[in-house]
C-alpha cells in the first residue's frame, strides 16, 4: 500500500494520473489498472491527464466512480451468488433525514430490487470482506472471487481518498492483504464528512506514507493562516510570495452588498444559517430523481404488465412533464392534475411530491443572501474569495478549540480556495464573541 497525504493546490490529480502511467507502463497489457474516485467530475480530470499523455485511454485503465467500480466488478457479477439476490439498478434519491424514514425509503427501493447508492459500499464489504452471519460456503465462494478478481488487477489507484467510509476502509485494507497494490491519494484536513478514515490508514501504515507539501495554488500569507490550524508533517509551502488577505467587519459593510459588488470568483460560508442561504449543486436533477423514484409504484400498479425498461421510460417523462407544467402555472396541485389526469397517486406520494416541486421556489425572500457552501466549493479555486467567518469556525481560527473535527476541515478548505485575494468577512455575531479589537490583532501579522 502507498499513502499520499497532500494538502490543497498540491497537484494531486496530476500526481495521481502520474502514478497510474509509471504502473500502466510496467503492466502487461491483460492487466487492468482502476483509478477509482468519488465524483465524476474528479474522474473527467483524471481522465483528461491520461488522454494529454497517451493521446487516449488505454484499455487497461479503467477510470470510474468509486461506486461505479464496486458496482461493476463485485455487486452485480457476484452479489446474487453470495445472498441470492439480484439488483436491477441503482437509485441516487435522497433519503430522509429521520432514521425510521430513511430505513423505510430503503426497503421500499430493496423489495423492488433496487440498489440506493448509499449502501454501495456496505454490500460490496460484505462479498469482498465478510457479513456477521456468513457460512462456511459463503466464506470459500469469497476466496474464489478475490482470486479471481486479483488474476486480472494490477493495482487500484483511490484519489481523494479522506473520503473513504469505514466499509471502505475495511475493503482497502482486504485487498492490500491479498497483495492486490492499493495506491491512496487525499488529504485528511479536507475530510468534510467526519469519516477520520485516512488518518486510520496513516496510522496503521506509517512507513507507506509520504507528505506532499508544496503548494501551487494559495500565496504563502495564505498558508501561514492556514498552516496554523494543522499538523507539522502537513504544513504547506508555496513559492507565491504575492497574495491579499483583508478582513471586513459587519459594523462595516453589509454583506449583501459585498456579496453583489465585491465581483467575487467563490463566495462561501460553512453551513446555511440566519439569512445566509446556501445553494447546493444539481439540487434540480435531485428533486427530478426523487420525483422519479415516487412514482415508480402508482405507475406499476397503474401498469401492471409493463417491462422495466418502459417503467422507467413512462416515469421520466411524467417527472419532466409535471416539472414543466410546475414552471407553467406556478401552482403545485393545478401542475399535478394536468400531469397525472386519471392515474391515480395515494395521500403519502401525492404529499411528497408536492413537497419536492415546492422546493424548487423556497428561499426566495428578499432577505436572504445566497451563497456556497464550504462542502460544495471543496476542489473549487478563484482570485478573489470571499468566506463569511461565523462562530463554528471562528473557535478554530483563533485557536480556542483545536480537536479534529469537520469544522476545523471546513476551516482549512475555506482559507485554501484563493489564487490571489482572500477577503474574510467577519459576522456580527463573531464580532459580539470575541471583539473587534482581538480580531484586528489576531489578523495583523498576516494583512
Amino acid at each position: 500500500m502507498k499513502i499520499k497525504i497532500a494538502g490543497a493546490g498540491a497537484g494531486k490529480t496530476t500526481s495521481m494520473a502520474e502514478s497510474i502511467i509509471h504502473l500502466c507502463s510496467e503492466t502487461e497489457e491483460y492487466l487492468k489498472i482502476f483509478c477509482i474516485t468519488f465524483t465524476n467530475s474528479a474522474a473527467k480530470c483524471i481522465r483528461e491527464k491520461i488522454i494529454t499523455h497517451y493521446g487516449y485511454i488505454p484499455e487497461n485503465i479503467v477510470i470510474s466512480t468509486i461506486h461505479s467500480f464496486l458496482y461493476r466488478e463485485f455487486i452485480r457479477p457476484y452479489y446474487y451468488l453470495l445472498y441470492n439476490k439480484q439488483y436491477i439498478r441503482i437509485s441516487t434519491i435522497n433519503l430522509p433525514e429521520k432514521v425510521q424514514y430513511k430505513n423505510y425509503a430503503i426497503g421500499g427501493l430493496e423489495s423492488r430490487n433496487i440498489l440506493h447508492q448509499t449502501l454501495i459500499t456496505k454490500r460490496a464489504k460484505w462479498i469482498i470482506v465478510k457479513k456477521s452471519n456468513d457460512i462456511k460456503a459463503i466464506k470459500e465462494k469469497r476466496a474464489i472471487i478475490l482470486k479471481q478478481f486479483k488474476s486480472y488487477c494490477k493495482a487500484i489507484c483511490i484519489d481523494e481518498a479522506q473520503d473513504i467510509d469505514n466499509d471502505m476502509l475495511e475493503i482497502v485494507i482486504a485487498l492490500d492483504r491479498i497483495g492486490i497494490p492499493v495506491v491512496l491519494m487525499g488529504d485528511p484536513k479536507q475530510d468534510l464528512n467526519g469519516y477520520k478514515c485516512l488518518r486510520k490508514l496513516v496510522k496503521k501504515y506509517p512507513q507507506a506514507t509520504e507528505y506532499i507539501t508544496f503548494c501551487h495554488r494559495c500565496p504563502q500569507k495564505h498558508l501561514d493562516l492556514a498552516n496554523l490550524i494543522i499538523p507539522e508533517k502537513e504544513k504547506q509551502h508555496s513559492d507565491k510570495q504575492e497574495g491579499i488577505i483583508s478582513v471586513i467587519f459587519s459594523s462595516e459593510n453589509k454583506c449583501e452588498e459585498l456579496v453583489s459588488n465585491g465581483n467575487f470568483d467563490l463566495k462561501y460560508i460553512s453551513k446555511k444559517q440566519g439569512i445566509y442561504e446556501t445553494h447546493e449543486n444539481g439540487k434540480t436533477e435531485d428533486i427530478k430523481e426523487n420525483i422519479f423514484e415516487e412514482l415508480i409504484v402508482p405507475i406499476r400498479e397503474k401498469f401492471p404488465n409493463i417491462t422495466e425498461l418502459d417503467l422507467m421510460r413512462f416515469s421520466y417523462y411524467l417527472t419532466e412533464k409535471l416539472l414543466k407544467n410546475y414552471a407553467s402555472l406556478k401552482n403545485e396541485k393545478e401542475a399535478m392534475k394536468q400531469t397525472f389526469g386519471k392515474i391515480y397517486l395515494d395521500k403519502k406520494v401525492y404529499a411528497k411530491i408536492i413537497d419536492l416541486i415546492s422546493k424548487k421556489t423556497q428561499n426566495n425572500r428578499k432577505e436572504v443572501i445566497s451563497i456556497s457552501s464550504i462542502d460544495v466549493i471543496k476542489g473549487q479555486e478563484g482570485n478573489k474569495c470571499l468566506f463569511i467567518l461565523t462562530n463554528d469556525l471562528a473557535e478554530y481560527m483563533f485557536g480556542k478549540k483545536e480537536d479534529d473535527t469537520v469544522f476545523k476541515n471546513k476551516l482549512y478548505v475555506a482559507l485554501t480556495r484563493s489564487l490571489n485575494e482572500l477577503v474574510i468577512y467577519v459576522t456580527p455575531e463573531v464580532e459580539c464573541k470575541y471583539g473587534r479589537d482581538f480580531v484586528n490583532k489576531f489578523f495583523q501579522k498576516f494583512l
